[in-house]
C-alpha cells in the first residue's frame, strides 16, 4: 500500500500548490485593481483641475464627486 499512501501525499501537495496559485491569483488581482484606481484618481484629479481653470462649476462638481468615490474604493 506505499503506493496509495504516496498518491495521497502527492495529492495533497497539489492541492496545496493549487491553493497558492489562487491565493497568489487573488492578490495579483487586488495589485492590478489597486493601480488601476490609482491612475483613475490621478486622471480625475487633472481633469478636476481643468475645470477649475475653466470656471466650470458643474463638471468640478460632477469630477469631484467621481474622485470621492474612487478614493472610498481604494481605502475599502
Amino acid at each position: 500500500m506505499p503506493a496509495r499512501e504516496e498518491l495521497n501525499g502527492a495529492l495533497a501537495l497539489t492541492r496545496q500548490k493549487d491553493k497558492e496559485k489562487g491565493v497568489e491569483a487573488i492578490y495579483i488581482d487586488i495589485l492590478i485593481n489597486e493601480a488601476l484606481l490609482k491612475e483613475k484618481k490621478e486622471k480625475l484629479k487633472q481633469k478636476i483641475d481643468q475645470a477649475l481653470d475653466r470656471n466650470d462649476r458643474e463638471a468640478f462638481m460632477e469630477l469631484s464627486a467621481r474622485l470621492r468615490e474612487v478614493e472610498k474604493e481604494l481605502n475599502a
